[in-house]
């Protein structure tokens, strides 16, 4: 019974979900909160997708959404990001994701230190959201027998599009973040307190420093179309 609840994957852009709809077998489509949800199966997978559009919030709406409509065993992540220290064209599968522009620290909390909802009471403080192990190994294991230049690591997410090197460096020196983008904390956020599974997969488009304006445009697509080739052929297994 279980394997036929749907597996979810959100986008934040269109050429981030375009070819993983142009593979689906669509059986419909469904709109809550502006946002489409296309229901479907995928490798013999039932799943259900959507574009969120960009940025935590836009992210956050489309994920509680999907639950609460959908129950997904799974949510899947997917899109481009930028790199921390590694090359164009790399992927990388989230080992967890922070919110690296979360900041209560004139209270005396850690950078990134978030309140998390999921009993009565006083709230759970994390920094590091844990992606599902199982759905995280199996999408690097693909991820390096198809492409190579594959990685686990912190996704780091904030509302700002990182093209800085100095900010770049701070991320990986303050989180030890391998990726920085705009919607995967947020939807890690959401899962872990509905008690969902997650994972993200992203493929660097850019270095995510002063050259990122000139990189995003030459690479996003390439980029997404990588991360929708994987996700089209390891679905049926997970």
């Amino acid at each position: 019974m279980e394997n036929k609840r749907p597996i979810g994957i959100i986008g934040a852009m269109g050429v981030e979900v375009r070819a993983l709809l142009d593979a689906m077998e669509e059986t419909g489509q469904e709109r809550f909160a502006g946002l489409v949800f296309h229901v479907g199966s995928l490798s013999g997978a039932p799943c259900v997708i959507a574009q969120c559009g960009e940025g935590k919030v836009n992210a956050a709406v489309c994920a509680q959404t999907m639950i609460l409509q959908y129950a997904p065993r799974l949510v899947i992540n997917v899109g481009v990001a930028g790199g921390v220290g590694l090359n164009i064209g790399d992927l990388v599968v989230a080992s967890a994701c922070v919110q690296h522009d979360f900041d209560a620290t004139p209270m005396g909390y850690p950078l990134g230190n978030l309140f998390l909802y999921r009993d009565e009471g006083e709230p759970e403080q994390r920094i590091e959201l844990p992606a599902d192990g199982a759905a995280a190994a199996l999408l690097l294991e693909e991820a390096q027998a198809i492409y190579g230049g594959a990685y686990s690591g912190i996704v780091a997410t904030g509302d700002q599009f990182v093209a800085d090197k100095a900010k770049n460096q701070w991320l990986h020196e303050t989180f030890g973040a391998k990726a920085v983008e705009m919607e995967g904390g947020s939807i890690a956020q959401v899962c872990y307190m509905n008690r969902t599974p997650f994972a993200v997969l992203r493929a660097i488009s850019d270095n995510a420093d002063g050259g990122s304006p000139v990189d995003f445009p030459a690479f996003t697509q390439e980029c997404a179309a990588k991360t929708a080739r994987l996700l089209t052929q390891a679905l049926g297994r997970l």
